[in-house]
């Protein structure tokens, strides 16, 4: 009996042997580290054994131990200290600059710009990529369509394909007037300032035009002779005026003529009522005067005097 009950005390330091040294189970890591290529392949991971890490994509190893181990089932820290790969500026190329708001390390994003003008051909964005920034971009000046002909007229450009800010003239044939801007520009977006213009054909009067008014005539003498004329009385003013006449020095003096005969009969006919008023006053005056002796005034007199002769 007592050997019997031996056996467990036997057996209990060599189970206690067994359960410090287990396996430790296949290494967890957080996303800046992965385990090396030569771990990766081990199907066990025994009590004292040692597993290498690196950095993962897109970071670099600052400093820090690569390996950890394995001690009772339970791995050892990572002491491996890993940081962002910086792609840093991109090379600039000409007539181009970049929007940089999320900085140069991995997975950030930069926008490329071109210069008034110049047209982008390429990534309009690039990430920093563990090779470097992604994608490629160029900018390339802004060019125009040459306008087609003008008809009647002529078109001067500097250059076959016109360029940003290439300016083109255009100008008309004899007897032809320029409608629109004499000169175009090539614009920022591959279009012109303005359209072009058109050639059209100076038009002579028309009859109508000629008709109403005739005294129009290439010769501006002759029409400044026939502005001054005096156009021919209709047969009621020659009637009423006899004295009008197409002759502007006649008819000039005949209308002084008329006005002084008038200014004469209107100063006579003054004279005349002023000379009729004085004639009334004067008579007037008369008759009030004579009218003294009539009012009895003298009657009374001799009668005063008979009475004083009588007393």
């Amino acid at each position: 009996m007592s050997s019997v009950k031996a056996w467990p005390l036997l057996l209990l330091p060599l189970s206690l042997l067994s359960m410090g040294t287990a396996d430790c189970p296949f290494p967890v890591l957080n996303g800046k580290f992965v385990l090396s290529s030569e771990s990766i392949l081990k199907n066990s991971f025994p009590d004292n054994s040692v597993a290498f890490v690196e950095c993962a994509k897109g970071y670099v190893r600052k400093e820090g131990s690569t390996s950890i181990t394995c001690l009772n089932g339970v791995w050892s820290a990572v002491e491996l200290i890993c940081k962002k790969i910086d792609c840093g500026e991109p090379t600039h190329s000409p007539h181009m600059s970049y929007v940089i708001s999320d900085g140069t390390l991995f997975g950030a994003y930069i926008k490329t710009k071109c210069e008034t003008g110049y047209d982008l051909e390429g990534s309009s964005h690039r990430q920093c990529l563990v090779s470097g920034w992604s994608g490629k971009a160029e900018c390339i000046l802004t060019t125009c369509n040459l306008p087609d002909p003008i008809e009647h007229g002529k078109m001067n450009a500097p250059r076959g394909k016109p360029e940003f800010n290439d300016v083109i003239t255009f100008s008309c044939d004899d007897n032809y007037i320029l409608v629109g801007n004499s000169s175009i520009t090539c614009g920022e977006y591959g279009d012109y300032s303005s359209p072009p213009p058109k050639c059209k054909a100076i038009t002579a009067p028309t009859k109508a035009s000629t008709t109403t008014n005739k005294a129009t005539t290439t010769d501006m003498t002759t029409a400044s002779s026939r502005s001054h004329a005096i156009t021919a009385p209709t047969k009621a003013s020659t009637t009423t005026n006899k004295a009008t006449t197409t002759d502007m020095t006649t008819a000039s003096s005949r209308s002084h003529g008329g006005f002084i005969e008038a200014l004469t009969t209107v100063s006579m006919s003054a004279l005349a009522i002023i000379a009729v008023v004085l004639c009334g006053i004067l008579g007037y005056r008369h008759l009030k005067h004579k009218g003294s002796y009539n009012t009895g005034e003298e009657l009374r007199t001799k009668e005063e005097l008979l009475l004083n002769q009588s007393v």
